[in-house]
């Protein structure tokens, strides 16, 4: 996302003016998120007590919304549902009159409430299992769930539309990765055994910046706008490849299986799935690897573009590395407790 600028108070009370939440004390930008801008905003309100007119303060998080979701028309309910099945997730509130959509210079905005917590980065193992239990509870939320979201955009395809416009600006070793990935990938997805696994909705982005940590666990999970339909197996990759790889982007084991084993509590894995985990791995490091390296590519048409926040490609270039030497092996005795 382009850097968040301090919004000038009349700008926020134009937006804040939308919802029933009091008036505004403070905002100052987040420091997290890469694609939408994210404010924190607290307001105060007076209500009635026992002892007379009590001030009550609350915190929310104004996005303005810089790339659509990918499922814009479901997002509102998803995060309904997953709020109604006890997730810890804060849905869009509602304006005064029943949107759950504002507007901030020209783009759309919504307003959730602050969840506790702070993100980690060296998770305990406790705090691995509290992710795959959260994985596991929002697969089995959104099954019973009339929700249609789309197909999950990168498939296939669009990992070679990146791949073909990126190679030529990538070294012949990460050349030479990025074929040898890409084969592997089109075999793994080209099996007839693999397109009959299980489907549902994917959070896509289970990564450690968007889920929150107090003293009593895990207390929030953030960002669904790349929610959309797909292969669970796929979810879980995308999860194990950023909590459960060291330094070097090699699969803990330990970590990993405390991640599995702990979702498989939830939502029992099938041993096809269990078989495949590893060439979903090998496709998730592959989509994040892609996806950039694709913002680093000069504008073809030579427009100078917005600077933007980016993460390292390196990451997932050395996790899709570490797939492709070795197969990450799964014995189901080892998921249960």
């Amino acid at each position: 996302m382009n850097a968040a600028t301090h919004l000038p108070d009349e700008t926020l009370n134009t937006v804040l003016q939308h919802y029933n939440i009091g008036a505004l004390v403070r905002a100052w930008p987040a420091a997290n998120g890469i694609e939408n801008q994210n404010y924190f905003v607290q307001t105060h309100s007076k209500q009635s007590s026992a002892h007379g007119p009590l001030e009550v303060r609350q915190e929310y998080v104004l996005t303005v919304l810089q790339q659509p979701s990918y499922a814009p028309d479901h997002y509102d309910p998803l995060m309904l549902t997953l709020s109604a099945a006890g997730l810890p997730v804060a849905e869009p509130l509602p304006t005064t009159t029943g949107e759950r959509r504002s507007e901030l210079d020209g783009r759309p905005a919504m307003l959730q409430r602050r969840l506790p917590g702070s993100h980690v980065f060296n998770p305990t193992t406790n705090q691995l299992s509290a992710v795959g239990r959260f994985l596991g509870r929002m697969h089995r939320a959104c099954a019973g769930a009339e929700l249609q979201l789309p197909n999950h955009p990168r498939d296939l395809s669009w990992v070679n539309t990146q791949a073909a416009a990126i190679k030529s600006y990538l070294g012949y070793d990460d050349q030479l990765l990025l074929d040898q990935s890409i084969e592997s990938v089109t075999s793994l997805l080209g099996r007839r055994d693999v397109k009959s696994l299980p489907q549902g909705t994917l959070h896509a982005d289970l990564f450690r910046d968007n889920v929150l940590f107090n003293e009593d666990g895990l207390s929030g999970v953030l960002d669904f706008h790349h929610a959309s339909s797909g292969t669970l197996m796929f979810d879980l990759a995308v999860t194990a490849n950023d909590w459960c790889t060291d330094a070097s982007g090699e699969l803990d084991p330990d970590r990993t299986l405390t991640l599995l084993r702990a979702y498989n509590e939830i939502r029992p894995l099938t041993e096809q799935e269990i078989w495949f985990f590893s060439g979903f791995a090998l496709f998730a490091a592959l989509t994040f690897w892609l996806s950039r390296e694709i913002v680093l590519v000069p504008d073809p048409t030579g427009q100078s573009t917005p600077p933007v926040r980016t993460k390292n490609p390196k990451e997932f270039r050395n996790v899709v590395e570490h797939h492709l030497r070795r197969t990450f092996y799964i014995d189901r005795r080892h998921l249960q407790l």
